[in-house]
């Protein structure tokens, strides 16, 4: 049969043979490029042209009538600017014009009736507006362009599947008719609504916050944290008088430095813009002693006011070091608005005084700050509080792009009903907190838990509720427990006497002199442990149970043997500006592992000697400064016979610093360094380094080579990573340990395959917070695809990591159901390594579906008896399950011979 007259026109305008296809489906996709069909009447209704470097012109062929029957039309990847959908073609059902990295319009005809599916993702849209009537719509990807507004005229009653994610929006509402959308993307904008906090939870929770706004209605809430910063002793204290009070007299003899924090709330004035609309202010004083640096990362956020005080009597105003943490804490690396600060400087009595910094270079080197400068002295009444109070509120009314934040109109009745409840209550356990939820009309237990969790987000409240010591403890007033946690540490006892080391009975007697109940000490004390704010860890020392603080303990090296067994296994993290405690908290968090010599832990303030005593391996870390330009480091060095477990232990000292990265200092520039494994370098002490990050883009460019700057010789991008990382990418495998090898050297973590739909991303991330103490002891080592590293080639390492996984856990739902890469490669695979004895899949169930009749329906699934996780009524319980079947497979497993 001939080809149609328009396919014959379309092979001469692109130059490009077109084959025949039946199925509309697989015509979309990429391997069918080239394509078209027709139906029984011999009309085009498929056309696929991807990748194909066709411009505006080289498609003019849509204008024509021949292609008004089209329902299938796949564009990506082409040199598209411009996209005018003809009017008349109606019937389309799937569009793919993604990968057009000029497309900046689309434009659809008024209706479209049968739309199905479009793909849009990585094209450079603004703005983009769907017909109305889209009765049967069901999936969109607009991903990654420069989206500030979508617009859907008349809902989308049939859509399952929206992403939205990387684009620029600032708010996002649901359609009334949005019933049937299950999956929401939107990470990656600055949106207000939904706030960032609750879009970094997943879909589920941003799906859960936009339903109850439009069931509810939403209130605007202009209220902020304005944290007043500096050195001690500036005057920021006298500021948080002078604010509530014109009239407090100074100098002040009744007043003290702040210790901890100082929380005021309820300075309020009428917003400048809005009439009738009242703004308020919760006034955050830190104290400025470098202990109290630490719990910075806590409360410095971007939806903050920041106010900077310096002392117009000293020299010293360590400006540097505060416009780099607001920078980093206070600012997000592609938001387009700048963050105000106010810098006040507090003459004292000397109008000679200035403020120590250059404006220009300082708004230079931190372009996303606004730098607004004022003098002030408290003493005197020549106006210029009355003109700095000024300056505050224009700067709150018309310059803080995140307000006003928008609120389920009971979640703000919550919010305010916990603020009543503060003025008698510090804390709440989660019946009282359910109590008020209820009594506010918020029923449903996700949304209770949601809005715990955005309220501890935003400073409003402490609640750690994934951690199972401190999920029945709310706490309403931080001051109270952040100032509990500064008595212990400035107390003489610990801070001088025992230089960080304290007992129980030492805690006991600071908190019953403060009037904290046992109750309160108890749970005050989880809060200072890892997890929480990770400023001290429980050890044994002589016989003894003690806590040790790192930042209170001596500065210098204590002398103890470090004598390498067998060769040195390096790495650096390199930091242009590191906060302070990052290396306290790494030493809680990795406490399990220091070493102990003559009956004391071998640490001190900037580091630690570690001990892997299963695996044979002995470890050092260590925080110093590059000779060269000063810049703060964290050396690490791992020592041992056997290479790969040299590896592994690297790993989790990496793993830990990498998560305090990660859920502390998300925009900190870190710089990960390898060491060069040259024949040369090998034998030398300072050997070296390259940028991973250099490494990586070789490895993308496929440069299969690196310089070394010592030897001069050209090392292979794989072999240094490799001689860093474990084999499979944090794996060790019992089948590649020498059989010669000690048993009590001997580690087997079995390694963990997650195979899961990225639908269910969320929940995954749910479970492998449940089995991070299994990571921690070393018994297992997980494994999913967002581990694939930049430029490696996805398809083969899948494959990999799945034929080398002891075991094998499928994260069963509908969406796991339906993904064709699952069925076809990884249940496939998974199955026959079962079938063989070579690894155990388990199922685990996520949501209620019917998979009793899959390959994999006769094996006994997670959590017992099949239940899914989601119809357990506290999903905990449900992942406890799982975690306790696992725990018995490693256990059977372990118990094999080597």
């Amino acid at each position: 049969m001939p080809k149609p007259a328009i396919i014959q026109t379309i092979e001469t305008a692109t130059g490009q043979q077109l084959n025949p296809v039946d199925d509309l489906r697989e015509l979309m996709k990429f391997r069918s490029r080239n394509t078209f069909a027709i139906d029984e009447q011999e009309n085009v209704i498929g056309l696929n042209l991807c990748k194909n470097n066709l411009s505006d012109k080289q498609v003019a062929f849509l204008e024509d009538p021949a292609l008004h029957t089209l329902q299938a039309l796949n564009l990506s990847e082409n040199k598209l600017t411009r996209v005018n959908l003809p009017k008349a073609i109606t019937g389309l059902k799937f569009l793919n014009l993604s990968e057009n990295g000029s497309l900046t319009t689309v434009t659809f005809p008024d209706e479209l009736p049968d739309l199905e599916e479009v793909q849009l993702e990585e094209c450079v849209l603004v703005a983009i507006r769907f017909p109305g009537k889209l009765k049967k719509l069901k999936r969109v990807d607009l991903r990654k362009n420069k989206l500030t507004a979508v617009e859907f005229p008349d809902g989308y009653p049939a859509l399952e599947w929206l992403d939205l994610s990387e684009n620029q929006l600032t708010a996002f509402n649901l359609a009334r008719q949005s019933g049937n959308l299950k999956e929401l993307f939107l990470k990656g904008n600055k949106t207000t609504t939904p706030p960032e906090e609750t879009v970094e939870k997943g879909s589920e929770t941003t799906l859960r916050f936009l339903r109850e706004l439009l069931t509810q209605g939403e209130r605007e809430v202009y209220e902020v944290k304005m944290l007043i910063v500096g050195e001690g002793e500036t005057g920021k204290t006298t500021l948080w008088h002078k604010l509530q009070d014109p009239d407090w007299p100074v100098p002040n003899e009744e007043q003290k430095s702040t210790v901890g924090i100082g929380i005021k709330e309820g300075w309020s004035f009428m917003h400048l813009d809005r009439p009738g609309v009242q703004f308020y202010v919760n006034i955050w004083d830190f104290g400025g002693q470098a202990i109290q640096y630490m719990t910075h990362q806590f409360f410095l956020t971007r939806r903050s006011f920041y106010v900077l005080l310096a002392d117009g009597r000293r020299e010293v105003d360590n400006f540097s070091y505060w416009f780099k943490i607001i920078n980093l804490l206070g600012c997000e690396p592609e938001m387009p608005e700048k963050l105000p600060v106010l810098v006040v400087l507090n003459e004292k009595g000397n109008p000679l005084a200035k403020i120590s910094y250059d404006l220009l270079e300082t708004q230079k080197s931190f372009p996303k700050l606004t730098v607004i400068k004022r003098e002030v002295d408290f003493a005197k009444k020549d106006g210029r509080l009355e003109a700095l109070i000024t300056t505050m509120q224009d700067i709150l009314c018309r310059q803080l792009a995140h307000l006003p934040l928008k609120f389920p109109k009971n979640w703000d009745d919550v919010r305010q009903a916990l603020y009543v409840l503060r003025r008698s209550e510090n804390h709440i356990n989660y019946d009282r907190y359910r109590t008020v939820c209820l009594e506010n009309e918020v029923t449903e237990p996700r949304a209770m838990y949601d809005l715990s969790g955005l309220l501890h987000d935003l400073g409003v409240i402490l609640h750690f509720s994934d951690d199972p010591r401190l999920r029945d403890f709310i706490v309403l007033n931080p001051e109270w427990a952040v100032n509990a946690v500064y008595e212990v540490l400035r107390h003489p006892d610990v801070e001088k006497e025992n230089q960080g080391r304290f007992d129980m009975q030492i805690l006991t007697r600071v908190w019953d002199d403060c009037g904290y109940t046992p109750f309160e000490q108890g749970h005050l004390l989880n809060l200072m442990l890892k997890d929480s704010f990770e400023v001290c860890f429980k050890a044994y020392e002589n016989g003894r149970e003690i806590y040790i603080a790192p930042q209170l303990l001596p500065d210098t090296r204590p002398g103890f043997d470090w004598e390498p067994d067998g060769l040195i296994l390096r790495y650096i993290y390199q930091y242009s500006f590191m906060p302070k405690g990052i290396v306290g908290r790494l030493i809680v968090r990795i406490h399990d592992y220091i070493e102990t010599r003559e009956g004391k832990k071998i640490v001190w303030m900037k580091g630690a000697a570690l001990d892997f005593k299963n695996g044979g391996c002995r470890g050092l870390v260590t925080e110093t400064a590059d000779p060269n330009d000063g810049r703060q480091l964290i050396k690490i060095e791992i020592t041992g016979r056997n290479e790969e477990n040299r590896k592994h232990f690297l790993w989790i000292v990496r793993e830990a610093l990498d998560q305090i990265h990660t859920r502390s200092f998300p925009n900190l520039k870190v710089e990960q360094k390898i060491p060069c494994c040259c024949d040369q370098c090998l034998q030398l002490e300072i050997p070296n380094y390259y940028d991973l990050s250099d490494l990586e883009n070789r490895r993308k460019k496929e440069k299969e080579t690196a310089e070394c700057r010592v030897s001069f010789e050209y090392v292979a991008v794989d072999a240094l990573i490799g001689s860093v990382f474990p084999r499979d990418e944090h794996s060790l495998k019992s089948k590649d340990r020498p059989q010669t090898q000690e048993k009590e050297d001997r580690i087997i973590p079995q390694k963990v395959f997650f195979s899961y739909s990225k639908h269910d991303r969320e929940m995954l991330e749910e479970l492998q917070e449940h089995l991070y103490p299994l990571q921690r002891e070393s018994k297992i080592i997980v494994w999913d695809d967002h581990r694939i590293l930049p430029g490696e080639e996805w398809d083969e390492k899948i494959k990999t990591e799945l034929a080398q996984a002891d075991i094998i856990l499928l994260l069963v739902s509908v969406k796991f159901l339906n993904t064709k890469y699952i069925w076809d490669i990884e249940i496939t695979e998974a199955m026959e390594r079962h079938k063989r004895k070579e690894a155990r899949v388990i199922p685990v169930i996520l949501k209620p579906c019917d998979w009793q009749g899959m390959p994999f329906g006769k094996l006994n699934g997670l959590p017992i008896k099949g239940k899914a996780v989601t119809s357990y009524d506290d999903r905990d319980e449900g992942w406890m399950e799982v975690v306790k079947g696992i725990k018995n497979v490693l256990d059977f497993n372990n118990s094999k011979p080597i």
